[in-house]
């Protein structure tokens, strides 16, 4: 014969009955079902009160709870979810106190606790753990427009089949996206219009970070493509970070992921329309969307413009007087004694030092070292200087 199976309702609903029966005291059934005579005195009255009905398990919940979100904010917070979707907890609280004037908003956790009731909140797989990677020395932003941060989010292509490459350009103090430009190419010709335009308006900076890609670096001397020549010709210098370590650049392409998810996909009708909603995004992006390394600000309550605006009239000044240069032809030669030795068509138009290390002639453009004049007379062109000492120090 198999075991009987009681659940607690019937072991009380018993107990209660054998109460009301008087054959034992209350004592006697507290004892025999192994309960406090409290608890027993609890299911008896209830059983008086409710009948069999009663005598399941209640809710614990609180009967009031005073501190409790209003639904009046948990719709805001709902409906700024469905406006922003890639926003967190973190923003949504700031956005409810700046935004709709909420001293007190609910704190991070119950914004987010809400999100997830309203199944707003997708899972994500977690990522194994990746090794400590050793960053190069990269400049460490203090002011804005110190350092620039420049890139292309890949491409895509419009409904009407029209492809178009992203160029984003941002202030990395202030994370102010500056340009959010859909260029037809990512060529030196369309980025460098965007440029001059961006440097007439905003200000030249100080430094500008980009990737190793086309157009800004390449794999001739120096790195340098004709695009990264010009900004050097304007006394910019610029930063490269390291092959295949999109990290060194890790706040841009952070907000190439937001980009890309809230005005990118799906794509617009044609590229003109693809340019308007990317132009209200990056409003978005700094006027309304706080930054967490801004202590929950907006980037255009920190960024601000360069006094230092472009005028190429204007030429700068990129070696001493006392320095030996040479004019680097149209097709990118110079002529040293009686040779004629290739620098590359990027440096046409530039004049390049030339000056003595060790029993070697070195090649420089500004403080950029470009490579050895061979010693061989049958060879014209640059014997390259080691990619990771292109740079000299200053």
């Amino acid at each position: 014969m198999p075991w009987k199976n009681v659940t607690p309702m019937e072991e009380r609903t018993r107990m209660a009955i054998l109460a009301e029966e008087g054959t034992y005291t209350v004592s006697e059934l507290a004892n025999q079902f192994g309960i406090s005579r409290k608890t027993a005195h609890k299911w008896i009255s209830r059983y008086q009160q409710g009948g069999v009905g009663a005598m399941g398990d209640r809710s614990r919940a609180p009967l009031s709870v005073p501190c409790r979100t209003s639904q009046e904010v948990e719709r805001l917070v709902v409906k700024e979810r469905k406006l922003h979707p890639t926003w967190g907890g973190k923003k949504i609280q700031t956005r409810l106190r700046t935004q709709y004037g909420i001293e007190d908003p609910p704190c991070i956790r119950t914004v987010d606790a809400i999100l997830k009731r309203n199944n707003l909140v997708r899972k994500r797989r977690r990522r194994g753990g990746v090794y400590r990677i050793e960053r190069p020395e990269l400049t460490v932003a203090t002011r804005p427009l110190e350092v620039m941060t420049v890139d292309f989010k890949g491409w895509f292509t419009t409904c009407d089949g029209e492809k178009f490459e992203p160029l984003t350009i941002t202030d990395l103090y202030s994370h102010y996206l500056l340009r959010a430009c859909a260029l037809r190419q990512s060529t030196v010709k369309w980025t460098r219009m965007a440029f001059s335009g961006l440097f007439r308006l905003e200000g030249v900076p100080e430094i500008i970070r980009v990737d190793n890609g086309a157009p800004f670096g390449s794999v001739g001397p120096g790195g340098l493509t004709k695009l990264s020549v010009w900004w050097v010709s304007l006394g910019i210098e610029v930063q490269f970070t390291r092959p295949g370590c999109p990290q060194d650049n890790g706040s841009h392409e952070r907000m190439h992921r937001t980009m890309k998810a809230e005005c990118c996909t799906p794509a617009s009708a044609n590229r003109k329309a693809q340019q308007l909603r990317m132009d209200r995004w990056r409003h978005e992006f700094n006027y309304e969307r706080p930054h967490e390394s801004l202590k929950q600000r907006v980037p255009a309550e920190v960024y601000q413009k360069s006094p230092n605006r472009l005028d190429e009239q204007i030429k700068h000044l990129l070696y001493d007087p006392s320095e030996f240069t040479l004019k680097v032809s149209e097709n990118g030669m110079i002529q040293y004694e009686g040779r004629r030795i290739q620098v590359g068509e990027a440096f046409a138009g530039q004049r390049v030092a030339l000056e003595e290390e060790g029993k070697e002639i070195l090649v420089r453009y500004a403080n950029i070292k470009l490579g050895f004049i061979p010693s061989k007379r049958d060879r014209d062109r640059l014997r390259p200087y080691s990619y990771e000492k292109r740079w000299q120090s200053k």
